[in-house]
């Protein structure tokens, strides 16, 4: 038998998406293990959703209906809060779980690791085609701002460790909650990497699928450069200076909205001047700078888009 200790709660928030948060609840309903709550955190006044999850009728699931909108980090912190199991999953309203997402994390948890983030491949479903992303796994002995930033090659997809892939042990997150910023999922994984016993951990499977073309806010979709440029300084010192400079350079320095030449001088300045820049991103960035946007996308689909993908 499963003892107490190994109970899942999985943490979805959302706000005006009835269908999709359906979506989501079932495939965290359908999951073979065992035993599991869901707590749909629905971050506002929302009646068509309140609605739409009574129709489950599944005494594993628990609706918490707020008055007022927490924003993202406060709902998920709030359903951790309430969460009866001792192990938290995220999952993104918008994305849905194969059946044995939770079951392959838990037996994949590695031995003497106090705090393991257990993390996945996924299936991202893009506008441009379909991929199988991470194509790097993370081990314990990665440090996850390093494994986050620091690619090896010249195309995003290497690494990867969006929210919904996450399952962490509830210890961890309340020791250090969800924190309320432009880029929570980030801030959170970077701010786990300082903690002793604490590793970030890649299972091999396809085990999430991952929908980009919603209304989230990422680095690789935040227009407002200057949001993401002073958020990147506000964790350098969480980060080494290879990472913060990979971060400058792979991860935001791609995006159209630091293409003007004032941006790129930015850019290159401060990962130059606070980071350790690799060849490698130094290359990456220059592939940004000279490369048109659509062409290394397009490149990028030929290279590594997903078997059957259109």
């Amino acid at each position: 038998m499963t003892s107490p200790q190994e109970m899942v709660t999985v943490v979805i928030p959302t706000r005006n998406r009835p269908d999709m948060v359906a979506r989501a609840v079932e495939s965290a309903l359908a999951q073979t293990y065992a035993p599991l709550e869901v707590v749909v955190v629905i971050d506002g006044p929302d009646p068509a959703t309140e609605e739409r999850l009574r129709a489950f009728g599944d005494p594993r699931l628990t609706v918490i209906a707020l008055e007022q909108n927490r924003g993202a980090a406060g709902a998920r912190n709030l359903g951790v809060e309430r969460a009866k199991g001792a192990w938290i999953a995220f999952l993104d309203d918008d994305d849905e779980w194969m059946p044995g997402k939770i079951a392959l994390q838990m037996a994949a948890r590695p031995p003497g690791v106090r705090y393991p983030i257990m993390s996945c491949r996924c299936k991202v479903v893009t506008a441009r085609g379909d991929f199988e992303w991470p194509r790097r796994l993370c081990t314990p002995r990665d440090r996850i701002g390093d494994y986050l930033f620091v690619r090896h090659g010249l195309f995003k997809g290497e690494t990867f460790a969006p929210t919904t892939t996450l399952l962490a042990p509830k210890a961890l997150l309340q020791r250090q909650p969800i924190p309320k910023s432009a880029f929570d999922d980030w801030e959170w994984l970077i701010s786990c990497g300082q903690i002793e016993s604490c590793a970030l951990v890649t299972v091999p499977e396809v085990l999430a699928i991952h929908y980009t073309e919603s209304d989230r806010i990422t680095l690789s979709t935040c227009h407002n450069i200057d949001m993401a440029l002073n958020w990147a300084e506000t964790v350098r010192p969480k980060l080494s200076p290879r990472a913060y400079a990979s971060l400058l350079l792979q991860a935001t320095g791609g995006e159209q909205a630091a293409r003007t030449p004032a941006v790129r001088k930015r850019i290159l300045k401060s990962a130059l001047r606070d980071g350790a820049p690799t060849p490698m991103a130094l290359t990456t960035f220059l592939m940004h700078s000279l490369m048109p946007v659509g062409l290394r996308r397009r490149l990028r689909q030929a290279i590594f888009s997903a078997p059957g993908a259109a």
